[in-house]
């Protein structure tokens, strides 16, 4: 076989590892498959004359589309009124990851005697999903309040249809901030849930308080190891170092024979 042409197998072979290593350490898997979500607010006011009631919703099959919905119920009597408002966003990065925004969920009451305040009866958030893969469904979140007198807000509910359930986010003195993981099954429906608990009824006087929440949610199952840009270039670089010191070794043998000779 003559050096030229096992220099070439040589470099070929030694690229083709470097394009093998990068396809082995590679693993690609599918997105979850999102099957239903939706956002449902729904605001009710009663000043001592009877209950308003507003809902808004906005909902979509298989896709992963922005979703949003706001609401406001004004009762009034007399001199004496209630305002309930709440609104909310979700979007979705894709359909393993997204962020949910419920804010300016409260009310403003003036003068009130005897009269309620209620936005808990939505749905608010709701995302129906198959995992792809065996993982965890982590949730971050972050809730504030603000107002003259924040009792009622109470905070949000967490539904997990999950074996491991839901949990309660509560607003208290404080606001409030962590994290959640629920483990999740590859091929198995799971629905998320998050719902405010915002209400207060009787004597409500004059008043003023609201509160928001985000929620920044993640599907993690297989991760995908990929070598790093200089792993791949450094296998290549090591490729051409090769062949470059056969050619040089080729050389001085060819000139050391015709000196022989």
């Amino acid at each position: 076989m003559k050096i030229s042409t096992a220099i070439q197998r040589l470099s070929m072979s030694t690229v083709g590892a470097a394009i093998v290593a990068v396809g082995i350490n590679s693993s690609v898997y599918a997105l979850p498959t999102p099957i239903s979500s939706s956002l449902r607010l729904q605001a009710e006011s009663d000043a001592g004359s009877g209950l308003i009631t507003d809902i808004d919703s906005d909902g979509q099959l298989s896709t992963v589309n922005p979703l949003s919905a706001s609401v406001s119920a004004f009762a009034t009597s007399g001199e004496a009124s209630v305002l309930s408002q709440a609104k909310g966003t979700a979007t979705w990065i894709d359909s393993s990851q997204g962020v949910v925004n419920l804010t300016d969920i409260g009310w403003k009451t003036v003068a009130v005697n005897s009269g309620s305040a209620a936005l808990f009866n939505g749905l608010d958030w709701s995302y129906q999903f198959i995992s792809d893969a065996t993982g965890f469904f982590t949730l971050n979140y972050d809730i504030s309040g603000s107002g003259t007198d924040k009792f009622g807000l109470n905070g949000f509910n967490f539904d997990w249809s999950g074996v491991e359930g839901g949990d309660f986010f509560g607003l208290d003195i404080s606001d409030t901030s962590g994290t959640l993981q629920r483990a999740i099954t590859a091929g198995e429906s799971y629905i998320v849930t998050i719902r405010n608990q915002a209400n207060i009824g009787g004597g409500l006087g004059t008043r003023e308080a609201f509160m928001d929440g985000t929620f920044k949610w993640k599907i993690d199952t297989a991760t995908a190891t990929v070598p790093e840009c200089d792993t791949i270039l450094g296998l290549l670089a090591f490729s051409v170092f090769s062949v470059s010191s056969l050619l040089k070794y080729n050389q001085k043998a060819v000139r050391s024979i015709a000196s022989i000779k």
